[in-house]
């Protein structure tokens, strides 16, 4: 079995006492001060100065076609997705963590090449490597839960002469001048890094495989798809279609405003959080719920985090006539200190995928600057993301699904790109810095004024790398290694206390079927886990990969977990 970091107390803001325990790293996070300090010790620079040189010094890969450059891959999972509030969230509420940190340094192996080499520090990612043979480096410390906050910190005790993991780093780059560095993200903490580590590698700038920094902190959210609440209130909603005025209500959201980006959403609502004291926010998620009613007849909404990820804190099917529920719901969402939106609720429209009848709720990606082939349907467990199945037009109407939707989430990935690269882009400082990134969108219907009108929208803008990655690069291993299969599917589920990598994989090579690929990506022990399938339509890479989830299960290395709550 594989250690997790030992049991230890972390103090909550409000006093309470929670215990850390049965994840791999430990609670230890760099708090703003801290974060300056680095910048100002290891660049000399103040935090406002950091993405102006990061914008000139580390520039955004585009991919030429048979060309791949060694990769040096550094996935840290970010702050700006609060991951670490919302491990300590379900630690209090006696829930099970996700252990995200480590499985975002987990996943990222599959990602790597021998050509490349993976840095980590947790035991699944040590797993990971010694498993694939990819070259890595251990940094050993595993007190910090984000990988950059550990970065910083042996960075400051390199400076100082201590003998450090980073001299391999160091030297590694010097000798590969062509090589990409792989990211989760580009926050401000792995940009005071990557700035140092240019200096001391001596090069003239990196290249990353992640979004300008413009993009990383201020689009990699939900808050600019929705008005606020004081901007929509202003808006005279009388002689429009509930259609027109949910257009003319986008056209007052942020990435119209600053972009001119219009595309497919759901009615919906920021009610923004700075500033604002509790009885400020509640009264503005109560006045988004009563705009939701008046203005599109619609009686429930979820309440989303602007800065969250993979489904995370989000509570949905909330009854709008419900002012002491919604009140609630309001002040548990004030204490975590994002901006939120009330948002109206789909009822998904469902579809038969691999035995099952799933949700609707399809993801599209950018990959290396460009618009990525196919889409994706999203596996969900309650809000939370899953795992993908990979379809193209033939897979998605295949499935008996109507091809303008499917055209329409391409054109508005198209249009996503355009905007960021083009003029728009240039004058909000994020031209030619979208790189990587996926935007999640529902199709269902939505009642009230729509009636039974299904309706397509965009429900989340997820721009840096992504779950769905794995999908497209497992997907990709298929096609160099032979396999006829097209299509594709990853399944996340949470493992046994005892389950291993290697274990994982054995089942999924006893079950592989002929001409085919499946595996296990990263595991967790009693966190998270990802596997994947190979078919020759999406149904049966689907099918393949239920299939699997089930056989470990009965062999006791998977456990059971709460199916998706939609109507049928």
């Amino acid at each position: 079995m594989l250690s997790p970091f030992p049991t230890s107390d972390h103090r909550m803001p409000d006093g309470r006492v929670v215990p850390w325990k049965g994840l791999y790293t430990g609670p230890r996070v760099l708090d703003d001060r801290e974060v300056a300090a680095f910048a100002d010790r290891l660049i000399g620079m103040d935090c406002a100065s950091v993405p102006v040189a990061a914008a000139q010094e580390l520039l955004p890969y585009r991919q030429r076609t048979g060309h791949r450059p060694p990769a040096l891959l550094l996935h840290s999972t970010t702050g700006t997705l609060r991951a670490f509030e919302a491990e300590v969230d379900d630690l209090a509420a006696g829930r099970s963590p996700h252990d995200v940190t480590t499985y975002t340094e987990a996943r990222s192996v599959l990602l790597a090449t021998a050509d490349d080499l993976s840095v980590g520090r947790t035991a699944p990612w040590a797993e990971a490597v010694g498993i694939s043979g990819v070259p890595a480096v251990d940094l050993g410390d595993r007190e910090h839960y984000y990988l950059s906050h550990a970065l910083l910190v042996m960075a400051a005790e390199h400076d100082r002469g201590a003998v450090t993991p980073l001299r391999r780093i160091i030297d590694w780059l010097r000798s590969r001048s062509d090589a990409v560095i792989r990211l989760y993200a580009l926050d401000l903490e792995m940009q005071i890094f990557l700035l140092w580590l240019r200096r001391a590698a001596g090069l003239p700038a990196l290249v990353t495989d992640a979004n300008g920094p413009d993009i990383a902190t201020r689009w990699n959210c939900k808050r600019h798809l929705h008005p606020s609440v004081d901007a929509a209130a202003r808006l005279d909603p009388q002689g429009r279609s509930a259609e027109e005025l949910l257009a003319a209500e986008q056209r007052l959201s942020e990435v119209y405003e600053h972009l001119g980006l219009s595309v497919p959403v759901l009615p919906g609502y920021l009610v923004p959080r700075e500033r604002a004291d509790l009885r400020t926010f509640t009264a503005g998620v109560l006045r988004a719920a009563e705009l939701l009613r008046s203005r599109y007849g619609t009686t429930t909404a979820a309440l989303k985090p602007s800065e969250a990820g993979g489904g995370a804190r989000i509570t949905g099917n909330l009854d709008l006539t419900d002012s002491g529920r919604l009140a609630a719901v309001a002040r548990e969402a004030h204490v975590v200190g994002d901006d939120y939106l009330l948002e109206a609720w789909v009822e998904f429209l469902p579809v038969e995928l691999g035995g099952s009848r799933v949700p609707v709720a399809p993801s599209g990606h950018f990959r290396h600057g460009q618009v990525a082939e196919g889409i994706t349907l999203q596996a969900l467990d309650g809000f939370v993301w899953a795992g993908n199945t990979y379809v193209d037009e033939a897979g998605w109407t295949g499935l008996g699904l109507p091809d303008t939707v499917y055209r329409t989430i391409r054109t508005s990935l198209e249009s996503i790109r355009t905007a960021f690269i083009g003029a728009p882009g240039r004058a909000d400082g994020s031209r030619l810095t979208l790189v990587t990134g996926g935007v999640d969108f529902a199709l269902g219907r939505l009642g009230g004024r729509f009636g039974e009108r299904l309706v397509v929208g965009a429900l989340d803008f997820n721009l840096s790398s992504n779950g769905a990655e794995c999908l497209r690069a497992f997907l990709e291993e298929a096609r160099r290694l032979g396999v006829a299969d097209e299509y594709a599917a990853t399944r996340v589920f949470r493992p046994a206390p005892w389950a291993t990598l290697r274990r994982l994989e054995a089942v999924a090579a006893a079950r592989c079927a002929a001409g085919s690929l499946a595996r296990a990506v990263a595991c967790v022990p009693d966190r998270w886990a990802m596997i994947a399938t190979t078919g020759t339509t999406p149904a049966e890479a689907a099918g393949r990969a239920t299939g699997l989830l089930d056989t470990l299960t009965v062999a006791e290395l998977g456990q059971a977990t709460t199916p998706v709550r939609f109507p049928a």
